[in-house]
């Protein structure tokens, strides 16, 4: 292959380094001394920040992106705007560009910030000798003399608005070390504000201790923490065709993130649900239990936080709890699916099933709990049932009204009301009387997610042994009311026009109180 070739394809791989013509520009080095100190550019990132994306090797990180199944159909993959934008000006630059990226330049920072919308996040790069001037000479080349730049004073430094062509704004602050950029003056304000105060992320001791060495080579690693579910945790990113992995790592013991800590209570367990999930379930969720105290702390303190509960719907928890405490086993799978009569997302169906250890007993007691609770004003549907199939009657029970079946999924349900029956020796639970029906007529029928090539193709890259799984087809769980499932995070809501093509599959695992989460994204390319 030409020299001249080689060079060009270096210089397009750096698609997405720059958020303008002139920020690309600077990330090429002419005449850095290799043996200047690396500037730190996490001394600049403010400690507010939610989440941090960092690549060394971004050329490297382009071509495993260029590479993936879904750049090759058009479909590129979502970091931020300011990532994305990057890529408009590149190409005019390669015949003005005869150096590659040095060693020095290789490393992209990004940093995501409260609200997350596309606006609320900074881009940051480092500066070698002579870099400072390469910006402004391409910037006087490239922007446009119309719309010429302001410059606004801040506590001694100066920030540079650039106007875009397509009329958005870009913030700048730049210094022979380093450029920060942003869609928000407020933000490069508050870079300045964490550089100059020395209250960055460089001195948060919680997120400079997760901030381990590399064993492995990543493309790169995303440092994020989620409110009320978990501290400080470090993501190595790595992509190959279909599938996008993230294997992560957080230390964190701090008890206000109940989620993580409920899972260091409970025990592990072994296998997969398909067997047990119709096969037009779209999400579904399963964790093992031992301590049902925790469980049911976390569920409650995230229901409070959302709902106004009368005394009687916190006395009909309470004795639905100690039921469940005294019969259910040790995992539960909660799941949505498409009823099969309609298939309509909007209709979706939601069951919850528990192991049960004595069926007998815990349908004995389940019928006592439900023949002696209070009569249901205006109500005169009967609280018991039957749910006909081929094969079997099953007996449905209705339920004194409670928010366990919310605390325990995680589904937003509009009612109060639950029904449960007995199938397959686990006790199922769900808002409507028709869920269960749908539920265990396809299971009955044999009609189960094992089978799908989809799923299948998920577990066969996820451990058989783990405390808490999550599998969503994304382009079904986008089209349920907003929040509906609150283990989906709002990064992925925010771009589902991007991620609406993935299926995600989550492991959480724990080890001697560390615990190690793993995500991936299937693309669905057929």
């Amino acid at each position: 292959m030409k020299l001249r070739t080689i060079v060009k394809i270096a210089i397009t791989s750096s698609v997405v380094l720059l958020c303008s013509g002139f920020a690309l520009y600077s990330f090429f080095r002419l005449s850095a001394a290799e043996g200047q100190k690396d500037f730190n550019l996490y001394e600049l990132v403010p400690s507010t920040t939610s989440a941090v994306f960092v690549t060394d090797d971004v050329l490297e990180f382009v071509a495993e992106v260029d590479d993936l199944t879904c750049s090759k159909n058009q479909q590129y993959l979502y970091v931020s705007k300011l990532f994305s934008y990057l890529k408009q000006s590149l190409y005019a630059l390669s015949e003005d560009t005869p150096h590659g990226l040095s060693r020095q330049m290789n490393q992209m920072l990004i940093s995501f910030h409260e609200p997350d919308n596309e606006r609320n996040q900074i881009l940051y790069c480092r500066l070698g000798n002579g870099d400072k001037e390469l910006v402004n000479k391409f910037v006087r080349k490239y922007i446009s003399s119309l719309y010429p730049p302001k410059t606004f004073a801040y506590k001694g430094e100066e920030i540079i608005i650039y106007p875009m062509a397509d009329g958005d704004f870009l913030a700048c602050y730049l210094t022979s070390d380093f450029m920060a950029l942003s869609f928000q003056k407020k933000l490069i304000e508050n870079v300045i504000d964490a550089y100059k105060s020395g209250k960055s992320l460089a001195d948060d001791p919680t997120f400079t201790g997760v901030r381990a060495p590399k064993k492995s080579a990543a493309a790169a690693t995303i440092y994020t923490r989620m409110k009320g579910m978990m501290g400080w945790t470090e993501f190595d990113m790595k992509m190959k065709d279909d599938f996008i992995y993230f294997s992560g790592i957080t230390h964190d013991a701090d008890t206000c993130f109940a989620f993580i800590n409920q899972l260091r209570q409970q025990q592990s367990v072994k296998g997969f649900p398909g067997e047990a999930l119709p096969s037009t379930a779209f999400y579904f969720s399963r964790q093992g239990i031992a301590d049902w105290t925790s469980l049911l702390s976390y569920g409650n303190a995230q229901e409070q936080n959302e709902t106004v509960r009368t005394s009687e719907v916190q006395n009909r928890n309470k004795e639905f709890s100690r039921y469940l405490m005294e019969n259910a086993g040790q995992d539960l799978v909660a799941c949505l699916f498409l009823r099969e009569d309609t298939l309509q997302d909007q209709d979706a169906a939601a069951v919850l099933s528990l192991s049960v250890a004595d069926v007998t007993e815990a349908e004995r007691m389940l019928r006592t709990l439900v023949n002696t609770a209070p009569a249901d004003e205006g109500r005169k549907t009967p609280r018991i049932t039957f749910c006909y199939t081929v094969n079997k009657a099953y007996l449905v029970y209705r339920l004194p009204q409670t928010t366990l079946f919310k605390q325990l999924t995680s589904f937003v349900e509009p009612t109060l009301d639950m029904y449960a029956a007995f199938y397959g020796g686990r006790l199922l639970l769900a808002p409507d009387e028709n869920s269960l029906s749908h539920y265990i007529r396809q299971l009955d029928k044999g009609e189960v997610l094992n089978g799908a090539i989809a799923y299948q193709t998920g577990m066969d890259h996820l451990s058989d042994s783990y405390h808490f799984m999550l599998m969503a087809d994304f382009d079904h769980v986008f089209r349920q009311s907003e929040n509906y499932v609150r283990f989906i995070p709002d990064f992925f809501l925010h771009n589902a026009g991007f991620f609406r093509n993935f299926t995600l599959f989550v492991q959480f695992a724990c080890t001697d109180g560390v615990v190690y989460p793993n995500i991936i994204l299937k693309y669905k390319s057929e």
